[in-house]
């Protein structure tokens, strides 16, 4: 017998044995957080290029992104626009943040003014004939229920006979919260800081709106907090149309966000004191 032959022939048996069983095995799936930076995305190609990626936000609401007294973005979405500059760039410092309009920002993606709209953008129908969104949200909005700390009212079922809820005309909401509390009283103002003003000069018990204002409310009186929130509306960051690399890196970098803790531990920072949890 040929023992050189055999051995060859076992050899071969053995590297190919390990490769044929793994073939029929089906491919990991990636772990969140390890996608790599895709030249692919031209997004992404402009933002290595230049060495920071420019972030369109309005700087409308406190709390979420706004400048401090020093000129410094602050904020829950400056904190994720950090994040973000620091898993493609290695350094969070690497962001800059451009002032945005709901007139403007659309334009400026598509001028490549911006990179990303990192703000309280939901998504629709004609907003997507103009952007790709994110499928992993950033935040989840609605209109909920502001109230002084210590009030009893905690939802929707302490809107009772008597109740003077506070509210904002411009709210499409309200048709439904007064579906569901019925026999509350319903004072309606002009806007945000004057039905806020009246809660605070006990003209109500309740002031309802979007929740984004009633952060920004709550941030402005330590006294009041959010106790519910009773529609939803989830925000997502538009990306370039088309730019569908960039928009599945945005999902990978904030299903990791999530999945480790991080999304959050930022939403707590923000939002916590302000009644995050009940909202």
């Amino acid at each position: 017998m040929n023992t050189s032959r055999i051995a060859i022939a076992v050899l071969a048996l053995g590297l190919a044995g390990p490769a044929c069983v793994h073939a029929d095995m089906p491919a990991a799936a990636p772990q969140a957080g390890t996608q790599p930076p895709s030249d692919s995305s031209p997004t992404m190609a402009r933002i290595k290029e230049r060495g920071k990626i420019l972030v369109g936000n309005k700087f409308g609401f406190q709390t979420f992104n706004y400048k401090n007294a020093t000129g410094r973005n602050e904020g829950y979405m400056a904190d994720l626009a950090r994040a973000l500059a620091k898993r493609i760039l290695g350094d969070e410092s690497k962001v800059e943040f451009r002032q945005t309009t709901d007139e403007t920002r659309f334009e400026m993606l598509a001028r490549n003014e911006i990179d990303v709209i990192l703000d309280i953008t939901p998504s629709s129908a004609e907003k997507l004939m103009h952007v790709d969104f994110t499928e992993e949200e950033i935040f989840r909005s609605g209109s909920g229920l502001l109230v002084k700390k210590g009030s009893p009212i905690k939802g929707l079922k302490d809107l009772r006979k008597g109740t003077r809820v506070l509210y904002v005309m411009e709210n499409k909401d309200i048709d439904k919260l007064k579906a569901l509390a019925p026999e509350a009283t319903y004072i309606p103002f002009d806007d945000s800081k004057q039905a806020f003003a009246a809660l605070k000069a006990a003209k109500g018990e309740v002031f309802t709106q979007v929740v984004t204002h009633l952060y920004r409310a709550a941030s402005q009186d330590p006294n009041y907090t959010v106790v519910n929130r009773f529609t939803d509306k989830p925000y997502y960051i538009a990306v370039r149309k088309g730019d569908s690399e960039m928009r599945e890196y945005l999902d990978d970098f904030l299903r990791s966000m999530k999945a480790s803790g991080e999304y959050n531990r930022l939403f707590q920072k923000w939002f916590g004191p302000l009644g995050g949890d009940a909202a």
